[in-house]
Order: C-alpha cells, then sequence, then structure tokens
C-alpha cells in the first residue's frame, strides 16, 4: 500500500514538473521581444517598420543599428 502512494505521488511530482517546464518555454524570445526600428537615411526624423518607404523622399527606410537607437533617446 505505501509502495502504490508512493509511486502515484513520485508519478505525480514528475508530470506536474513536467508539464510546467513545458509551459514555462513559451515565453517571448529576446530577440523577438526587442524593437526594430527603420529610418531614412536621407529624413531621419521619418520612422516606420521593414517595408515601409519615407513620405518624403519615397527611399526604403533602412534598419538603424542599436547604438543609433540609443543615441536618439537621449
Amino acid at each position: 500500500m505505501k509502495n502504490s502512494l508512493f509511486s502515484i505521488l513520485l508519478a505525480f511530482a514528475l508530470a506536474t514538473t513536467f508539464s510546467f517546464s513545458l509551459t514555462s518555454c513559451g515565453g517571448q524570445k529576446t530577440e523577438e521581444a526587442t524593437e526594430v526600428a527603420y529610418a531614412c537615411p536621407m529624413h531621419p526624423e521619418i520612422t516606420g517598420k521593414e517595408g515601409d518607404t519615407c513620405s518624403k523622399c519615397g527611399m526604403a527606410l533602412e534598419k538603424l543599428e542599436e547604438t543609433e537607437m540609443n543615441h536618439e533617446q537621449h
């Protein structure tokens, strides 16, 4: 009786641990959580997302480097 109760509790503990390990991996990835900024090379005040064009000159917006994004925030 004690062995079967112990086996059931052990199986429950393992199943619970396993299910928590599967669900905890579903968080956001750090790379995806980081917002990527795009700006016009000629008009840096014009910003947008990937694939957008500048509303002033029509050039494709280019990806800003992380150092540029941090510099603009100061």
